[in-house]
């Protein structure tokens, strides 16, 4: 029986949590449906796993480059308050939960079944899509874990199976209603997204033509001759960055930023600062590239044969090659509106401040920004992802108020939107019945 509950662990705690591991198997069953012979099985299974691993390298090196600056904003400001970034989050559920993080495993296990359950019922569900993206699915069901213990302290059966059953419709409704949508963007490449912001990406979708004109893309826009250069992604992307990243350093102050840049000239640190983005976001563009081609043609096996006409939800990198320009505008409007909303509470004195996150901004942003600009352009990119950067704050500021967290929230859209109307509606249900905190 322990041996049982050893490999129980090891493939809901770890295995599954693991994109690069799961979107393996994904490959390889597909193939193999696909009857392919052994060597392509096997290649298309590594390719896919080496593909999400170089995503996960820019990722983590991003997240790490941008981290510490806003770190030292808030510090120079003098701002105290929650972060809102995943990984902020997730410790912050985690350490919540204490004892009883194991419970997140069985979280999971009946989301996923869920999902799996509502799209072999698509005949009268609708619903096509299965949400693959490993490691926010670990994220999220931890911190609705947690939303669940706090407000109604049950077991551990009892709270996997009702945060199971929320994580489980969030995963297959959010991801169902993206297909349109993505296919859209990528020109039916046949996937749709599994992610956090999966509500305002539809939005954006649905507003976009109200605001503007797709032909009017980020990525065709006819620009002087001097400005020639951004239409090269990766120079337009170490520019444009070596300039905010400048002006937000310079911010601090030269001899912070000297404090950070250790022994290298400060100026020399902004413009390294400023470069290793585009380093980072050409990292993550071949990974993407690399790990979807394998998906697209290889789940057509198992849609075929084990799931007919389901789609696979991936994590949000996987649309940014198609509107590189469209990311950065997306990721730079966001974090210009997020500022403007932390001022806003600021000045109103909140008791509630929250410290912009990365992840939000950077994959919140670009994601919202590829989606406007395929439905909207240009216009529609930088009005919709303003709307999400105000959003973002002051959602996330409702959430940590009916949370019970300390130090961490998810700032993505959706979980400044959605998760907090959940909570309230779960706070009512638990004073109602007095359990949890209103014990």
């Amino acid at each position: 029986m322990q041996g049982l509950f050893k490999i129980w662990d090891v493939f809901f705690n770890q295995f599954l949590t693991k994109p690069q591991l799961l979107l393996a198997v994904v490959v390889a069953i597909g193939y193999i449906l696909l009857k392919r012979p052994w060597v392509r099985v096997l290649t298309g299974a590594i390719k896919t796993a080496v593909g999400v691993m170089i995503l996960q390298v820019g990722a983590g090196q991003l997240t790490s480059t941008f981290r510490p600056i806003l770190f030292a904003v808030a510090e120079r400001y003098n701002i105290q308050g929650t972060i809102i970034d995943p990984y902020a989050g997730l410790p912050a559920a985690l350490d919540a939960l204490k004892e009883a993080t194991a419970w997140v495993g069985y979280t999971i296990m009946v989301a996923f079944a869920l999902n799996i359950v509502l799209v072999l019922l698509k005949r009268w569900t609708r619903f096509r899509a299965v949400f693959l993206t490993g490691h926010i699915m670990f994220i999220q069901s931890a911190l609705v874990t947690w939303l669940v213990k706090y407000y109604f302290n049950m077991g551990p059966a009892g709270t996997a199976i009702l945060a199971g059953i929320l994580v489980g419709l969030y995963w297959t409704i959010g991801s169902h209603i993206l297909i349109g949508p993505t296919d859209k963007v990528t020109g039916g490449a046949g996937f749709t997204l599994g992610h956090q912001q999966m509500l305002m990406d539809w939005i954006a979708s649905k507003i976009a033509p109200k605001i503007g004109d797709p032909k009017e893309s980020t990525e065709t826009l006819e620009l002087p001759s001097w400005l020639s250069f951004v239409q090269d992604n990766i120079v337009s992307v170490g520019v444009l960055m070596t300039i905010f990243m400048g002006a937000l350093m310079l911010s601090l102050g030269s001899a912070k930023v000297q404090q950070m840049a250790g022994t290298t000239h400060w100026l020399v640190h902004i413009l390294l600062t400023g470069l290793s983005f585009a380093v980072n976001v050409t990292i993550i563009l071949t990974g993407v590239r690399i790990f979807v081609a394998e998906l697209a043609i290889s789940f057509k096996g198992v849609s075929d044969r084990l799931l007919p006409g389901a789609v696979v939800g991936v994590d949000c990198p996987a649309v940014f090659p198609y509107a590189p320009n469209a990311v950065i505008l997306g990721f730079l409007v966001t974090t210009i509106a997020q500022i403007i909303a932390v001022g806003i509470l600021l000045l109103v004195r909140s008791p509630i401040l929250v410290i912009p996150g990365f992840v939000p901004l950077f994959f919140d942003g670009g994601t919202v920004g590829v989606y406007a600009n395929a439905h909207g352009g240009w216009k529609a990119a930088v009005v919709c992802c303003f709307i999400l950067g105000i959003v973002q704050v002051f959602g996330s500021a409702w959430a940590i108020s009916i949370s019970g967290m300390t130090g961490g929230w998810m700032g993505n859209f959706d979980w400044a939107t959605i998760w907090p109307a959940v909570g309230t509606v779960l706070r009512i249900i638990a004073s109602a019945l007095g359990t949890g905190p209103f014990s």
